[in-house]
């Protein structure tokens, strides 16, 4: 199975120094996460650590 990568680009400044992050998931017990959903990712958020600008 061939595996795609694609890397986040900054809108404002262009920068490839991109974080994701998935806010939810940090407000869960990560021991109860497995018993409230099924791991699917339903939002994320990226933010550049360059420009600090933060987009979903």
């Amino acid at each position: 199975m061939a595996r795609i990568v694609v890397a986040e680009v900054c809108p404002w400044c262009g920068s490839l120094d991109v974080r994701a992050a998935e806010p939810r998931w940090f407000r869960i017990e990560w021991e109860r996460r497995g018993h409230l959903d099924d791991g699917w990712v339903d939002h994320l958020e990226f933010g550049c650590r360059d420009c600090g600008l933060v987009w979903d």
